[in-house]
């Protein structure tokens, strides 16, 4: 009887020492993954700090097979201040072109470090277009004349 218990016993234990290096070896991979992560979100943000360098360095002037994902940006950053600047003018501010702070479009000068404001041009308002049925209907009382 005692030769069975030390089987069990025996068997025990190895099972033990079996999941114990299992869990081990899943706990290792574990925290290699969680470093090839943070290694590869730390190449993307290098990534992304080069592409902003080459792109402040060359905008001007690309190589030719960057040029158009170059310009492609420049469109954007462009779209992005105008749609910055709109949004300024609804709340009735404007941008001071010397600090960047948001100021008042009644103001002469900037609260925040005095420089002189660049007032907005007033948008023009173009004149509506006539509906093609107005057009029709002007275009038959000419020719009738």
């Amino acid at each position: 009887m005692s030769d069975i218990l030390k089987k069990i016993s025996d068997t025990i234990s190895e099972t033990g020492k079996s999941v114990g290096e299992k869990t081990k070896q899943v706990g290792n991979s574990a925290k290699l993954n969680a470093k090839i992560i943070a290694s590869e979100r730390s190449v993307s943000e290098n990534y992304v700090v080069l592409g902003k360098y080459y792109y402040d360095k060359y905008k001007d002037n690309p190589d030719e097979e960057i040029a158009e994902t170059v310009n492609a940006i420049t469109a954007s950053v462009d779209a992005i201040e105008e749609m910055k600047s709109q949004i300024l003018a609804i709340k009735g501010l404007v941008k001071c072109q010397s600090c960047g702070a948001a100021c008042p479009v009644d103001d002469d000068y900037c609260g925040k470090c005095g420089a002189k404001l660049v007032k907005p041009e007033p948008p023009v308002e173009e004149p509506e277009a006539e509906e093609p049925a107005e057009i029709e209907e002007a275009a038959d009382e000419t020719s009738e004349e």
